[in-house]
């Protein structure tokens, strides 16, 4: 018999939500037992402190359904007490600008994923729209070695593939893609080639599986049948240990803001990332991944197109609870 979400453990490895009262109770009454919340891609120091302050606020509106999680053991009790488990991340290293000191202060308060970098070149290392990536650097060094110590993990969404294999390596903790997907299932600049995802579980790192439109095949059009059989090639590619969902679900959100990620401060210009018909909206979604209780749908389709129950349990959460608990 096929267990529901009440029965086992949902983790959603990235979502960027404008989160409100509606998206929270859709991601409780679908079961999800924690989700990795974005709150800064291009904000400065003092932004990123007061974007905790408004997650602070989010708590103590919703008490009742969320919790903040600052260990492993968080998700834990959440799922025990029949709340969602909220972990703090950065899709950015801009936060730290250039001060080491940095990291161990917005650990403090939370914060445990940040990315080295979001597309761009940064102090710490190469992104992934630059023309030649840099690998690490002398400060990128030095901040995954503090990450480590801390016990944040080190994202790698977004950054160049020699950064990539780079900080791979350089980590004395596995490292994490919290959201993308193999370039074999779409060419994508974000998505991730084969022996980057083997060096990655040779090292027992792990990637979560976007749902945004740009890294899906055949975008906003993607049939899960596909996405299922992409899953399947991935297990066969690095095994079932090291994948889960990173959905990067983008709710609730004006148009600018798209631009907004793709631009930031950094340009005068207009970025258009990947968007290649120069769309200046968000984009659409698939319709069985619209809100996000759709990792249920996820799951289904999974023990419906030839991966085993055991395996799917393992995707669409304790895999990443077992990753986790590596770190924090």
């Amino acid at each position: 018999m096929t267990k529901t979400s009440k029965d086992i453990l949902l983790i959603d490895g990235l979502e960027y939500c404008n989160w409100n009262r509606e998206l929270l109770e859709d991601a409780h009454k679908g079961g999800l037992s924690a989700i990795h919340v974005t709150l800064v891609y291009w904000e400065n120091t003092e932004e990123s402190f007061v974007k905790i302050q408004e997650w602070e606020k989010l708590f103590s509106k919703n008490e009742d359904i969320i919790m903040h999680a600052k260990s492993s053991q968080d998700i834990l009790e959440a799922k025990q007490l029949n709340k969602i488990a909220i972990i703090y991340g950065f899709q950015n290293s801009a936060p730290i600008a250039n001060d080491i000191f940095l990291v161990e202060e917005f650990f403090k308060k939370g914060l445990r994923f940040m990315q080295l970098t979001y597309n761009n070149q940064t102090p710490l290392a190469g992104g992934c729209f630059e023309p030649k990536d840099s690998g690490i650097s002398r400060f990128g060094k030095a901040v995954i070695e503090e990450m480590n110590r801390l016990g944040m993990i080190v994202d790698l969404s977004h950054a160049g593939k020699q950064t990539c294999l780079d900080s791979i390596e350089y980590s004395k903790k596995p490292v994490a893609i919290s959201h993308a997907n193999p370039s074999f299932f779409h060419k994508s600049t974000r998505n991730i080639d084969n022996d980057v995802l083997i060096k990655l579980a040779k090292k027992n790192g792990f990637i979560g599986l976007s749902l945004y439109p740009y890294h899906l095949k055949n975008l906003g059009e993607c049939k899960i049948e596909d996405f299922c059989k992409m899953i399947k090639e991935l297990i066969n590619l690095i095994g079932s240990d090291h994948i889960g969902i990173g959905s990067d679900l983008c709710l609730n959100w004006p148009d600018q803001v798209v631009m907004w990620m793709r631009n930031g401060k950094w340009t005068k210009k207009i970025d258009f990332g990947e968007s290649k018909d120069k769309n200046v909206q968000w984009p659409k979604q698939p319709r069985w991944y619209m809100k996000p209780s759709d990792i249920n749908n996820v799951f289904e389709a999974m023990c419906l197109n030839g991966i085993s129950e055991k395996n799917a349990i393992k995707i669409v959460g304790s895999n990443w609870l077992h990753f986790m608990q590596k770190h924090f």
